[in-house]
């Protein structure tokens, strides 16, 4: 899913999180993963940063393609008493039958996979009658001017964050994909959403 799935990418990402954990973000992956229940789809669980965090899942399938990153991860399997199984795989073709879980958790990952509308699509496969998704994302301000300086910098950051597109509309690719939103917070410089939808039927 990134386009930097190396090791150093994944010694340098915790780092990089810390102090965004620090001033909120851990709050904002607490909202997105505690209330997952059922069996739990993870896509790009990169590091497992998220992992402890879930309180109500039966059992939680982290995938990532960045096997670095889920190396990282396994020791935080060993913070919760929730089991994680985690698999190397691309969230664009899943491994996984249709309707296999009941959530899906989606956490500062369709900003950087290469194409977000195919595992959208991929997504609601896997998930149930009554699937969740629940999403965390990085997007496009709403603020016109916060808006263009992420337009100015979003190519130069993409290189250097692992692919990430920092200017990318998810709200709308969520809308226009098989998923109805039917709750969703943006923070106050519109550069961060958090939400759930449901899988629409055909």
């Amino acid at each position: 899913m990134a386009k930097a799935p190396h090791s150093l990418f994944a010694r340098i990402y915790d780092l990089f999180m810390v102090p965004q954990d620090r001033f909120g973000l851990a709050h904002q992956r607490a909202r997105l993963c505690g209330p997952a229940k059922g069996r739990v789809l993870e896509i790009a669980i990169g590091t497992g940063l998220n992992i402890p965090h879930y309180e109500n899942a039966d059992t939680v399938v982290g995938i990532d393609n960045n096997v670095a990153m889920l190396r990282r991860a396994i020791r935080r399997t060993w913070e919760t008493k929730i089991p994680v199984e985690l698999v190397v795989a691309d969230a664009q073709t899943l491994p996984f039958p249709k309707g296999s879980f009941d959530s899906i958790v989606v956490g500062l990952s369709l900003c950087t996979i290469p194409d977000p509308e195919t595992t959208l699509s991929e997504l609601h496969r896997v998930a149930s009658a009554q699937g969740e998704l629940r999403f965390l994302e990085h997007v496009r301000s709403a603020k016109p001017s916060t808006a263009r300086r992420q337009d100015r910098y979003a190519p130069v950051w993409e290189r250097v964050s692992g692919g990430c597109r920092a200017n990318q509309d998810t709200a709308r690719l969520i809308e226009e994909s098989s998923w109805s939103i039917n709750d969703m917070w943006s923070s106050d410089g519109g550069g961060l959403i958090q939400g759930t939808a449901v899988a629409t039927q055909a």
